[in-house]
């Protein structure tokens, strides 16, 4: 019994050593396993200038577009064109109830004969008094009223003839015609409809062609635009967020002399060089290009870490890991223009393992 007994501790024993050791050399196995170089990827730094932009939202127009309202009121009796129909120079487009036209025309008339009537009237008179005041057989009195009737006999002329012209006119503004060439948008009124003179808009017409974008820029944005614009021309690109297509190219045409206090911006106008694919009144965005960050140090937005102590970003240099810290300048489309001690083509991680630690030791393989 005894000597089963001291087996058991002997055994025992044995086991604590051996559990002992393997305690021993386990951190210096684990040590050796944190000495490895963490795999990493890197992309080098690029040094260029960086585009300085201000980025807007705009609205598409027809560089010429007609909004077509009625200039007299009337019952529309004739519609000669449908919604989306090309429409020339001059062509009818809605005829109106022209009979109250018409009839201020015969009223006009009738009042424009008795006026030369009474004109002419006056003028054979005045001719008659005209020898008999100089030979003294009629007052100074007579001849001058005489010279009153007539100028007020021409002045209802006048008037009438006014009257007429103004009827004519209404009469002509009855049927309603086509001011430019181009295609017609939605109609507002029917056969039959009553429009009011200077009411509702009856269509519009989109020149076919150029397009412009409505824009504004912020006050705080404004001495940035004012100074590109003194150096030159400025560029744009313009976004159409519904299609999967490139920037279309445009070109600042038009900024106003005024702040709009209302809204705290300064309108602008841009002139589209494409865009078929474009309709008027639809939203796009818009980003001016006034200049650029020259010699920047860029990297993608990725590889830029944000610390209590400012910005900085990882970089490999003898084979380890270095913290650089930079200044942000920029930052546009996934990349960030910084500035600090980058060197061209110095590789910068764009990923960071959650157990790297500045002087790291790494290896990368580049790529984003």
């Amino acid at each position: 019994m005894k000597i089963r007994i001291v087996v058991a501790l002997v055994v025992l024993a044995l086991a604590a050593g051996v559990a002992w050791r393997l305690q021993q050399n386990a951190p210096t196995k684990r040590a050796a396993g944190d000495d490895r170089a963490i795999a990493v990827r890197t992309v080098p730094v690029t040094v260029r200038d960086f585009p300085v932009v201000i980025e807007l939202s705009g609205t598409v127009e027809a560089a010429q577009q007609v909004t077509l309202v009625a200039q007299v009121g009337g019952t529309v009796l004739r519609q000669y064109v449908q919604e989306g129909d090309n429409v020339s120079v001059g062509q009818p487009l809605f005829s109106l109830d022209a009979r109250p036209a018409q009839a201020r025309i015969e009223q006009a008339g009738a009042a424009l004969v008795g006026a030369r009537a009474e004109m002419n009237e006056a003028e054979k008179k005045l001719a008659r008094l005209a020898p008999l005041q100089t030979s003294g057989y009629i007052s100074r009195q007579e001849y001058d009223d005489a010279v009153v009737a007539l100028e007020a006999a021409r002045a209802r002329t006048g008037t009438a003839e006014a009257e007429m012209r103004g009827a004519r006119l209404d009469a002509q503004y009855a049927r309603l015609r086509a001011p430019i060439a181009g295609r017609i948008g939605r109609i507002t009124v029917r056969e039959g409809s009553l429009v009011q003179a200077g009411g509702d808009a009856l269509t519009t017409i989109l020149a076919p062609g150029t397009l412009d974008v409505r824009a504004a820029v912020a006050a705080q944005d404004w001495p940035a635009l004012a100074a590109a614009r003194a150096r030159g021309r400025v560029d744009a690109e313009v976004f159409d967020d519904t299609a999967a297509a490139p920037p279309l190219r445009a070109e600042l045409v038009f900024a106003d002399a005024q702040f709009d206090a209302t809204t705290g911006t300064v309108p602008l106008k841009l002139r589209l060089s494409g865009g078929a694919t474009l309709l008027s009144g639809q939203g796009v965005r818009v980003r001016l290009l006034v200049g650029a960050e020259p010699d920047a140090r860029v990297v993608p937005e990725a590889a830029l870490q944000h610390g209590q102590q400012g910005d900085y970003v990882y970089v490999v240099r003898d084979g380890k890991a270095t913290m650089q810290p930079v200044r942000l300048l920029r930052q546009l489309d996934g990349e960030a223009a910084l500035a600090g001690e980058l060197r061209e083509n110095e590789a910068v991680l764009t990923e960071i393992p959650k157990r790297l630690k500045a002087g790291s030791k790494v290896k990368h393989e580049a790529g984003r």
